[in-house]
């Protein structure tokens, strides 16, 4: 099982979730972590990629490539978060296809169930293409889709059994007829280095087509008279189109048009070819002609003609989101989208039934690890990165301020889906408030010797942490009977800021180190600063003035190696992430605040005898209410009945530990609290003691 902050499916981000793997296979989706479950910190798990036009990689041509070199290549890509893919070979001589076909059908069936990317069957990109958008492919080996073409193409064993894919020109003479043959033959076709009309390629996608290869490159440009192969792409439900996602074969801006045109239809793949993960300089041979990689990171022709790109799809991913696609379309378009073009019906999603293919993603885009078919990957061996960090938006932002992957047009959403992403977001928070438990009862257990000493708690906070902050020193009052000079919150602005916004208080330093002279904080007292940021300067000028003072310092914050987790003896980092609504912690970093808070004090008070097991036996029985929680709590303790409960409570001014005692040791108030104080108001020891004969109450 693996544990995860967050999960990809279905085109959106939700979590903490754990995913069930069988035999390679997903089983189930649950919110509970099982024993032995691969918890991960932070990140995202997603499908795995899947490549449909990969043509090859760091020096391998998969038209030539031998099975050794298959199985190298397939490596390299699962490294890069690829699971699956269709090796790519374009146009060549009918023989070449052949035995090109015949290793890449060995070498599928040899990588069956290796964790590496596996071969979804084989894209041929031609021979049947139009010459005057042929782009790098050689004019001597072009032909058109007659009968006894297809005849000769498909008379091969191999390549008939692997063939999956075929890109081709619709408007070439007997293209209709190709179409509709292999599709009847479960042959998904493609559209591609063409130059038809609007009204051909409506035609086409009539006759069974079902993608468009690289829309906008090698084909006829859009116009608005004469939209061609680019606006029926965009428009037309029947067809998927592919994008190659390096921002150099296409515009940015046109690669933000494809995804806003064609939404959950679009495709992102690369059209790598040998050059890619190699050197501007790098040399070699693709499609029958020399090719070099380019300073600009293309493959290109001696001419200057574009062969082919230099990424994997991981780099891919991370382009289309700096062009500016949200991240759950850019994922979408490289996982489900594929997958449903081509009808692999056990790929491309994360839910019950289909194959374990699933990546670990960091927050910033980058692949931690990788699965396939639930098996580890392990010879990860990822490339950095290129362009801007991807998860914030200038380096300076705490995490709390950045942008949260895959909201970009929340504001549009159904109230349903805002609740659960909101609630999704929370529980992922709160699963990094569990991993921060450790230093939380650090805290605890030192503020708690100290009070035990005599020592107060002093609580410094701004605005959503400073009302926290109040809140709970306010609610231990009546909860354990705590008077109020025991847990002291410091608020930026002052009482009134509870209610109001005080502009500017929580830029006032020396406002914290004045409160604090006037209650006379020393060196027994603890100052915990609250601060989602970690860098508030109201809680910063509270630690300074407690270090001065000697007392012991902590802090609760909601960001990583923050200025204020520096300043302190004991720091709560809690990494909740970014927020649904940017920067407004209030939400998560504010739900991890509270809780942590409550965790915080209820132990202390606990870890002082304020409990008995559950039971809240200090409680400030000022109400009805309270009183009848008292006299049952009293009866759960003692055995007794209401009566026997309410007549020892009244008896000691409805106090529960001395009343307790009473019935349990058969003595009256005095003598009950009397011994209560032999044993400095613990409970439990008084309940364990044996009283003295003259605490008992002698018979009549």
């Amino acid at each position: 099982m693996i544990q995860a902050p967050r999960l990809f499916i279905d085109g959106g981000f939700t979590g903490p979730a754990c995913i069930r793997i069988e035999a390679g296979r997903i089983v189930a989706i649950t919110d509970e972590t099982a024993p032995g479950a691969l918890v991960l910190a932070d990140g995202f798990i997603s499908p795995g990629l899947i490549d449909i036009h990969n043509n090859g990689a760091l020096g391998i041509d998969v038209a030539t490539a031998s099975i050794a070199q298959c199985h190298t290549l397939a490596a390299d890509l699962a490294a890069r978060g690829v699971t699956a893919f269709t090796p790519t070979i374009i146009t060549a001589p009918i023989p070449a296809l052949h035995q090109a076909a015949a290793r890449i059908a060995a070498a599928q069936s040899s990588l069956q169930g290796a964790p590496v990317a596996q071969i979804i069957g084989l894209h041929l990109e031609g021979p049947f293409l139009s010459p005057v958008r042929r782009g790098a492919h050689q004019a001597a080996w072009l032909a058109e889709p007659s009968s006894a073409a297809l005849d000769e193409l498909l008379a091969d064993p191999h390549l008939a059994a692997c063939l999956t894919l075929i890109t081709l020109a619709p408007e070439l003479p007997g293209a209709l007829a190709a179409i509709r043959h292999l599709r009847g033959r479960g042959i998904a076709v493609a559209l591609g280095h063409t130059d038809a009309d609007a009204a051909t390629m409506q035609a086409a996608a009539a006759a069974g087509a079902r993608l468009v290869t690289h829309v906008f490159t090698a084909q006829r440009p859009f116009h608005h008279r004469d939209p061609g192969p680019v606006g029926v792409a965009l428009t037309d439900p029947r067809l998927f189109p592919c994008v190659i996602s390096d921002g150099l074969h296409a515009d940015p801006i046109a690669m933000k048009l494809a995804f806003a045109a064609a939404g959950r239809r679009a495709i992102a793949v690369t059209d790598s070819i040998l050059i890619a993960g190699l050197p501007p300089g790098a040399e070699g041979e693709f499609g029958g002609a020399p090719v070099i990689a380019a300073p600009d990171g293309l493959g290109r022709r001696p001419d200057g003609t574009i062969a082919g790109a230099g990424i994997f799809l991981d780099e891919g991913i991370r382009r289309l989101i700096r062009a500016g696609i949200a991240p759950h379309a850019a994922l979408h378009a490289a996982t489900a989208a594929p997958a449903e073009a081509l009808g692999l019906a056990d790929h491309g999603r994360i839910a019950p039934g289909q194959r374990a293919d699933l990546i670990w993603w960091g927050d910033d885009f980058t692949i931690r690890q990788v699965w396939v078919g639930g098996r580890l990957h392990n010879a990860q061996t990822h490339d950095a990165p290129s362009g801007p960090p991807l998860t914030l938006r200038g380096p300076a932002l705490p995490a709390t301020e950045a942008m949260q992957a895959g909201l970009d047009d929340l504001d549009i959403w159904p109230a349903s889906a805002i609740i659960e992403t909101l609630l999704a977001q929370e529980r992922a928070a709160q699963a990094a408030l569990a991993r921060s438990a450790p230093s939380l009862a650090r805290l605890a257990e030192a503020a708690g010797a100290r009070i035990a000493g005599g020592g107060r708690l002093f609580y410094a906070g701004a605005g959503t942490s400073g009302r926290l902050a109040l809140l709970d020193a306010v609610e231990c009052g009546p909860t354990f009977n705590l008077p109020d000079h025991i847990i002291i919150p410091l608020l930026a602005g002052g009482p009134g800021a509870m209610l109001h916004a005080i502009e500017g208080a929580e830029d006032d330093q020396a406002a914290a180190a004045q409160q604090l002279a006037a209650y006379g904080i020393h060196r027994g007292d603890t100052l915990v600063g609250i601060a989602a940021s970690g860098r508030t300067n109201f809680v910063e000028g509270a630690i300074h003035a407690a270090r001065r003072a000697g007392a012991l310092t902590g802090c609760i914050v909601n960001n990583l190696a923050s200025p204020i987790a520096a300043l302190v003896d004991i720091a709560v980092e809690i990494d909740s992430g970014p927020e649904v609504i940017s920067g407004s912690t209030r939400l998560s970093a504010g739900t991890t605040q509270k809780i942590a808070l409550n965790c915080l004090s209820s132990t202390i008070m606990i870890m002082a005898g304020k409990t008995y097991g559950g039971f809240m036996i200090d409680v400030r029985a000022s109400n009805q209410k309270l009183r009848q929680r008292a006299a049952r709590i009293v009866q759960s303790i003692t055995a007794c009945d209401q009566a026997a409960a309410e007549h020892a409570l009244k008896s000691t001014g409805f106090s529960v530990k001395p009343a307790i005692i009473m019935l349990r040791h058969h003595v009256d108030a005095a003598q009950g609290a009397n011994i209560l104080n032999q044993h400095n108001g613990n409970l439990r020891q008084a309940l364990n003691a044996t009283p003295t004969k003259t605490d008992q109450i002698e018979p009549a």
